[in-house]
C-alpha cells in the first residue's frame, strides 16, 4: 500500500522524492519548488487513475478504507491541502480560530499566486486531482467551498481566465456529492457571461432549479424562530419579483434565494457571525448565494468590526479607535 505507507512517513515519493513530513514542513513556502517538481503532486493527492507519474501507484478500495479511517494520515491529508491553497494564493477563512471550517479566501499572497495560476494553467489540473482525492479519501466537505471560491473569482471578479473551462468541466465535475454538483452548475449559471455561451445545462431547467435549504446548516437557530415582516415598501417590490411567500411567511425568489426584511437583516447577521465569527468575506460567502439581502457587504463588514469577541482575538479587525482619540504610550516614541 505505496499511498499509505507514504503517508505514514514511511517511505519517500518517488522518483527522487521525499518523505511527506519534509515536504509539509520544508516545501510549504518554496514555491518555486511546488511548481516546478511536477512528481510530488501524485502521491500528496493520491486518486483512482493513474496520474502522469508512472512511479505512483492508484488507489485501491482496501487502501482507501485504511486511509479514510486513520487519524494520522486525515491530519496530514489537511495539512497537504492547506499547504497547497497557500500556493494558490487561498487561505481557510478564520482557521487560527476554528479548526473545523472549510470555507475559504483569497489568502494575502493572491494577487502574485493568481499571476502564477493565470501563467501556469497546468495547475488546472492539479486542483482537479486534489478535488478528487478529497473526496475519495473521507474529506469531501473541503471541496464545495473550494469549488465556490473559484467560481466566484471567475464569474464574478473576473479573475483568474484562463481557469474558467478547467471549473466548469472538471472542478464541478469533481465534487462527490450530486446534489452539491447540481447547486454548483446553478451558481455558475447565474453568474455566466454571455449567458448564451453556457453549455453545461439546460437553461430552461436551470431557470426553475431551486437549490438545497441550507438555513439550518448556516443559522444557529432554525429560521422559523425569526418572524419576517416586510415593509410596505418590500411588499410592493416583492409583488413584482418572480418568486412567492412560504408558508412561513418568508419570500422565495425564483432562483431559490430567501428575501431577507431589512428591519430583521441585521439581526440574523449577528446570529451568523456570533456562532462561526467569521469575517466580511466568509459571511457574504455564506449567505449572498441563499438570501437576498441589500447592503449586505456593509452589514457583513459592521458587524465583524464590531465584534467584541473579534477585537480580542485579531485586534486589526476589532472596533477602532473613536475620532479624535489616540491611545496615550507608556513610553516616548523612539
Amino acid at each position: 500500500m505505496p499511498n499509505y505507507q507514504f503517508y505514514m512517513n514511511l517511505r519517500k515519493f518517488e522518483p527522487h522524492g521525499e518523505f511527506i513530513e519534509i515536504i509539509l514542513h520544508k516545501w510549504q513556502d518554496d514555491y518555486e519548488l511546488l511548481e516546478l517538481n511536477h512528481d510530488y503532486i501524485q502521491w500528496l493527492f493520491p486518486t483512482r487513475t493513474q496520474g502522469r507519474n508512472f512511479y505512483s501507484t492508484p488507489l485501491n478500495p482496501q487502501e482507501t478504507r485504511l486511509m479514510v479511517n486513520t487519524s494520522e494520515v486525515q491530519q496530514r491529508l489537511r495539512r497537504a491541502y492547506k499547504m497547497m491553497l497557500k500556493f494558490f494564493g487561498v487561505k481557510i477563512v478564520g482557521e487560527e480560530e476554528d479548526k473545523e471550517i472549510t470555507e475559504v479566501e483569497r489568502a494575502e499572497n493572491f494577487a502574485s499566486r493568481f499571476e502564477n495560476l493565470t501563467i501556469n494553467p497546468h495547475n488546472n489540473l492539479r486542483i482537479t486531482r486534489i478535488l478528487h482525492s478529497l473526496g475519495e479519501l473521507g474529506a469531501e466537505e473541503y471541496q464545495v467551498p473550494l469549488v465556490t471560491f473559484f467560481l466566484k473569482e471567475i464569474l464574478i471578479k473576473n479573475r483568474l481566465p484562463r481557469m474558467k473551462k478547467s471549473a466548469m468541466n472538471f472542478f464541478i465535475p469533481a465534487v462527490r456529492d450530486s446534489q452539491d454538483r447540481q447547486d454548483l452548475l446553478f451558481f455558475a449559471w447565474r453568474y455566466y457571461f454571455p449567458k448564451e455561451e453556457f453549455i453545461w445545462g439546460n437553461h430552461g431547467e436551470l431557470a426553475r432549479y431551486k437549490p438545497k435549504p441550507v438555513v439550518a446548516a448556516l443559522l444557529p437557530r432554525p429560521l422559523s424562530e425569526w418572524t419576517p415582516v416586510y415593509s410596505e415598501k418590500e411588499k410592493k417590490w416583492l409583488t413584482e419579483e418572480p418568486g412567492g411567500y412560504g408558508e412561513d411567511g418568508w419570500f422565495q425568489m425564483e432562483n431559490g434565494r430567501i428575501v431577507l426584511p431589512a428591519t430583521l437583516a441585521p439581526e440574523i447577521v449577528r446570529a451568523l457571525h456570533a456562532s462561526t465569527h467569521g469575517g466580511r468575506e466568509m459571511m457574504e460567502q455564506q449567505l449572498e448565494p441563499h438570501f437576498y439581502v441589500p447592503g449586505l457587504s456593509a452589514m457583513c463588514k459592521a458587524t465583524a468590526q464590531q465584534c467584541v469577541t473579534c477585537a480580542k482575538n485579531n485586534p486589526r479587525t476589532g472596533p477602532s479607535q473613536p475620532p479624535g482619540k489616540q491611545p496615550i504610550g507608556l513610553s516616548p516614541m523612539a
